[in-house]
């Protein structure tokens, strides 16, 4: 089962990644105004889930990544309030449905679990410790 989720999430991770770069313009209007330097942020975390998508399969350092995949979980996750709140779209041109844009706010919970789950060593057993 492990197996499948690191999979999952690897290529969810890798796909998001490639798309901070496809559609580096629409990312950027996620990111609050106040910040400087809004295009590198994007590209930066881009690069970043790129790299925890490759991290999930190297077995040495797995508890390392999975913490330092949880934290990102959680640094970017004011992007998407700051997206709710301003209603930005996921399609340009489009009116974002505020419904989902505010219900997918929680979905960062399992997320942040799944990265701590994957960091875990798995015991003889099998059992994850």
């Amino acid at each position: 089962m492990k197996l499948f989720f690191r999979t999952l999430y690897s290529i969810l991770l890798f796909a998001a990644g490639v798309l901070h770069f496809v559609h580096e313009r629409g990312f950027r209007k996620i990111v609050p105004k106040t910040l400087p330097f809004r295009r590198g942020i994007v590209l930066v975390s881009g690069f970043f889930e790129m790299i925890f998508a490759i991290l999930l399969w190297v077995k040495k350092g797995q508890h390392i990544t999975g913490s330092l995949l949880a934290f990102f979980m959680v640094a970017v996750f004011p992007a998407n309030v700051y997206m709710a709140m301003k209603r930005i779209s996921f399609r340009p041109g489009k009116q974002a449905n505020p419904w989902i844009l505010w219900l997918r706010l929680p979905l960062q919970i399992p997320l942040i679990i799944g990265a701590l789950t994957l960091g875990r060593k798995e015991s003889r057993q099998g059992r994850l410790e």
